[in-house]
């Protein structure tokens, strides 16, 4: 007979699938689970599941933990000796453990935003992580959201960002393929999860209704490409997801431009696109972003860049978000100043700005 504080532990299943690390991440303490699951994630997508790697990335910032020990709390042996039998003591206290994952979090975010443009918190960004959050709440009777803006009116970095502060695998965003092709979806969407991309459709497609539960949201980017126009009211994407979402009871928020609603409900689709309507609660609860950035938004940009007197050139900044790319060209023009500002050895001025557009 099997002593009780016993559990079976396959030492050689060095998976970190989602479903894997979640039944791992189960027979932890609550406040190690979510840190868990993040680690497994990390150690899966930027170490190519390599313990030896990612043992490094630890030693980078300073944790000194020896790479067996990441081995066996990957591998579900936290407090579990080879045979599965309870230990008397964890091979790394909870505190440390908490401590060490949220040192490499740290490191991660801040090695993600090298080079790149920063992400800032706008109100137009913060109606989109409200809205996001109402729609994820135990609560809700319709979990569909729908968020209808134009390209640069900060839809993909805001959902990105909501996605990456929530925890791998807990929100997922995924970016439509090129054509509404459902076995290139079920293989992004599988990818997101975990799944190994050469398995069958068949096996993705088992494998996200495996995953997918009440506590996860999937967040499609730009769902006009997952159109098929010759298709009609048959569209196997779209069914998949509203059967995913009733059958599962998860959330999915769907991102699109006004041109494609337009082409939705003055076309031919009308009656296709009434099932999202209901499923979401009504047309008059799909977020709508401005078309052109309001001006609180371009200062808040500004001021995260340094830009010296923002609120003085107000129109000046607002003209700039109005041009071809909308808040891109915002950035795009901010990011240049802020590099010749720096080069110079000087605060960011409205100087910087017109002279990288060439106004001087």
């Amino acid at each position: 007979m099997s002593d009780e504080n016993e559990i079976k532990i396959d030492l050689t299943n060095a998976k970190l699938d989602m479903q894997t690390l979640e039944l791992r991440a189960a027979r932890l303490p609550e406040a190690m689970r979510e840190p868990f699951v993040w680690l497994g994630c990390y150690c899966r997508e930027e170490c190519g599941g390599e313990v030896d790697l990612l043992h490094k990335r630890f030693l980078a910032v300073s944790v000194e933990h020896d790479k067996t020990t990441w081995s066996k709390i990957l591998r579900g042996m936290w407090q579990h000796d080879s045979k599965g039998r309870l230990a008397p003591a964890p091979c790394l206290s909870e505190t440390k453990f908490i401590r060490a994952v949220n040192l490499l979090k740290n490191d991660s975010r801040i090695k993600e935003m090298g080079g790149r443009i920063p992400f800032v918190m706008t109100p137009t960004a913060q109606d989109i992580f409200n809205y996001i959050d109402l729609k994820r709440s135990p609560d809700r009777v319709n979990r569909f959201g729908v968020i209808i803006g134009e390209t640069g009116s900060q839809k993909s970095a805001s959902t990105g960002e909501y996605a990456r502060l929530n925890n791998h695998g807990m929100v997922v965003k995924i970016e439509a393929p090129e054509t509404p092709s459902m076995n290139q979806f079920m293989t992004d969407l599988s990818r997101s999860y975990g799944y190994n991309v050469t398995g069958s459709y068949l096996r993705k497609k088992q494998y996200v209704l495996e995953t997918v539960t009440a506590k996860r949201t999937v967040i499609v980017e730009n769902i006009q490409r997952l159109h098929d126009p010759r298709a009609g009211d048959k569209q196997p994407i779209f069914s998949f997801l509203q059967k995913l979402q009733e059958d599962t009871g998860c959330t999915v928020i769907m991102t699109l431009t006004p041109t494609f609603e337009k082409t939705l409900t003055g076309g031919l689709q009308r009656g296709f696109f009434e099932q999202f309507e209901g499923r979401a609660g009504g047309r008059r609860t799909f977020l709508r972003l401005p078309a052109y950035p309001p001006e609180d938004d371009v200062l808040a940009i500004a001021k995260a860049f340094g830009l010296q007197q923002a609120g003085q050139h107000a129109d000046y900044l607002v003209k700039i978000a109005k041009e071809e790319g909308r808040i891109r060209r915002l950035f795009e023009d901010l990011q240049d100043a802020k590099i010749a500002a720096e080069s110079e050895k000087e605060k960011l001025t409205i100087g910087h700005i017109r002279a990288v557009r060439g106004e001087d």
